[in-house]
Protein backbone atom coordinates (compact mmCIF):
# COMPACT_ATOMS: atom_id res chain seq x y z
CA UNK A 1 0.00 0.00 0.00
CA UNK A 2 0.99 3.57 -0.49
CA UNK A 3 1.72 5.74 2.50
CA UNK A 4 -1.36 7.55 3.74
CA UNK A 5 -0.34 11.05 2.52
CA UNK A 6 0.35 9.64 -0.98
CA UNK A 7 -3.18 8.26 -1.44
CA UNK A 8 -5.66 10.30 -3.38
CA UNK A 9 -8.90 10.29 -1.39
CA UNK A 10 -10.30 13.81 -1.72
CA UNK A 11 -13.50 13.87 -3.73
CA UNK A 12 -12.90 17.39 -5.03
CA UNK A 13 -9.60 16.31 -6.63
CA UNK A 14 -11.31 13.38 -8.36
CA UNK A 15 -14.06 15.67 -9.62
CA UNK A 16 -11.64 18.28 -10.96
CA UNK A 17 -9.44 15.65 -12.63
CA UNK A 18 -12.38 14.01 -14.38
CA UNK A 19 -13.90 17.35 -15.42
CA UNK A 20 -10.63 18.60 -16.90
CA UNK A 21 -10.33 15.38 -18.93
CA UNK A 22 -6.54 15.48 -19.03
CA UNK A 23 -5.81 11.90 -19.95
CA UNK A 24 -3.27 9.61 -21.58
CA UNK A 25 -4.06 6.00 -22.42
CA UNK A 26 -2.49 2.73 -23.42
CA UNK A 27 -3.94 -0.69 -24.11
CA UNK A 28 -3.77 -1.68 -20.41
CA UNK A 29 -4.24 1.57 -18.49
CA UNK A 30 -5.67 5.06 -18.65
CA UNK A 31 -4.14 7.85 -16.61
CA UNK A 32 -6.09 10.93 -15.60
CA UNK A 33 -3.82 13.63 -14.22
CA UNK A 34 -4.13 17.01 -12.65
CA UNK A 35 -1.47 19.69 -12.50
CA UNK A 36 -1.10 21.92 -9.45
CA UNK A 37 -3.38 24.94 -9.29
CA UNK A 38 -3.46 27.77 -6.77
CA UNK A 39 -7.08 27.20 -5.75
CA UNK A 40 -6.43 23.51 -5.06
CA UNK A 41 -3.16 24.09 -3.24
CA UNK A 42 -4.97 26.24 -0.67
CA UNK A 43 -7.27 23.31 0.10
CA UNK A 44 -4.55 20.66 0.01
CA UNK A 45 -2.31 21.02 3.06
CA UNK A 46 -0.22 17.94 2.29
CA UNK A 47 3.46 18.33 1.41
CA UNK A 48 3.45 15.21 -0.78
CA UNK A 49 4.51 15.87 -4.36
CA UNK A 50 1.67 13.94 -6.00
CA UNK A 51 -1.14 11.67 -4.90
CA UNK A 52 -2.28 8.52 -6.67
CA UNK A 53 -5.46 6.45 -6.90
CA UNK A 54 -6.02 3.09 -8.59
CA UNK A 55 -9.38 2.07 -10.04
CA UNK A 56 -10.34 -1.38 -11.32
CA UNK A 57 -13.99 -1.49 -12.31
CA UNK A 58 -16.49 -4.32 -12.30
CA UNK A 59 -16.29 -4.62 -16.08
CA UNK A 60 -12.71 -5.93 -15.70
CA UNK A 61 -13.78 -8.89 -13.58
CA UNK A 62 -16.79 -9.60 -11.40
CA UNK A 63 -14.70 -11.31 -8.72
CA UNK A 64 -13.36 -8.91 -6.10
CA UNK A 65 -10.32 -11.10 -5.48
CA UNK A 66 -9.23 -10.76 -9.12
CA UNK A 67 -9.81 -6.98 -9.11
CA UNK A 68 -7.81 -6.68 -5.89
CA UNK A 69 -4.95 -8.67 -7.44
CA UNK A 70 -4.85 -6.25 -10.38
CA UNK A 71 -4.92 -3.27 -7.99
CA UNK A 72 -2.06 -4.71 -5.94
CA UNK A 73 0.00 -5.17 -9.11
CA UNK A 74 -0.74 -1.61 -10.19
CA UNK A 75 0.24 -0.19 -6.78
CA UNK A 76 3.41 -2.24 -6.68
CA UNK A 77 4.46 -1.18 -10.17
CA UNK A 78 3.76 2.46 -9.32
CA UNK A 79 5.80 2.17 -6.12
CA UNK A 80 8.79 0.90 -8.10
CA UNK A 81 8.74 3.63 -10.73
CA UNK A 82 7.52 6.71 -8.82
CA UNK A 83 10.97 7.65 -7.47
CA UNK A 84 12.26 7.91 -11.03
CA UNK A 85 9.53 10.37 -12.05
CA UNK A 86 8.66 12.17 -8.83
CA UNK A 87 11.87 12.89 -6.95
CA UNK A 88 12.01 15.83 -4.54
CA UNK A 89 14.15 17.93 -6.89
CA UNK A 90 12.10 17.28 -10.04
CA UNK A 91 10.16 20.16 -11.54
CA UNK A 92 7.03 18.08 -11.76
CA UNK A 93 3.78 19.97 -11.13
CA UNK A 94 1.50 16.97 -10.83
CA UNK A 95 -1.07 17.09 -8.07
CA UNK A 96 -3.09 13.94 -8.75
CA UNK A 97 -2.74 10.73 -10.75
CA UNK A 98 -5.74 8.47 -11.26
CA UNK A 99 -4.82 5.10 -12.79
CA UNK A 100 -7.78 3.28 -14.36
CA UNK A 101 -7.50 -0.30 -15.58
CA UNK A 102 -8.71 -1.16 -19.09
CA UNK A 103 -10.21 -4.61 -19.87
CA UNK A 104 -6.97 -5.88 -21.48
CA UNK A 105 -5.24 -5.74 -18.10
CA UNK A 106 -7.04 -8.90 -17.01
CA UNK A 107 -4.44 -11.19 -18.62
CA UNK A 108 -1.41 -8.90 -18.25
CA UNK A 109 1.68 -9.78 -16.25
CA UNK A 110 3.27 -7.52 -13.66
CA UNK A 111 6.07 -6.56 -16.08
CA UNK A 112 3.55 -5.56 -18.75
CA UNK A 113 1.68 -3.38 -16.26
CA UNK A 114 4.92 -1.76 -15.11
CA UNK A 115 6.09 -1.01 -18.67
CA UNK A 116 2.65 0.38 -19.56
CA UNK A 117 2.83 2.74 -16.56
CA UNK A 118 6.31 3.86 -17.57
CA UNK A 119 5.13 4.55 -21.13
CA UNK A 120 2.21 6.63 -19.86
CA UNK A 121 4.43 8.65 -17.52
CA UNK A 122 6.90 9.23 -20.38
CA UNK A 123 4.03 10.46 -22.57
CA UNK A 124 2.92 12.74 -19.78
CA UNK A 125 6.44 14.05 -19.26
CA UNK A 126 6.80 14.82 -22.99
CA UNK A 127 3.44 16.58 -23.18
CA UNK A 128 4.55 18.87 -20.36
CA UNK A 129 2.46 21.26 -18.31
CA UNK A 130 -0.19 22.26 -20.84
Amino acid sequence: MLAKPERLKEKYLFNIAFKKRQKVSSDLLSLYYLFKRKDINKLNKSSVLSKAAFIVGLRIDKRASRRNLIKRRMRSAYRLIRKKYFSENSKNDLQALIWIANPNIKNATFEQIKSSMERLLNKLEKSGNK
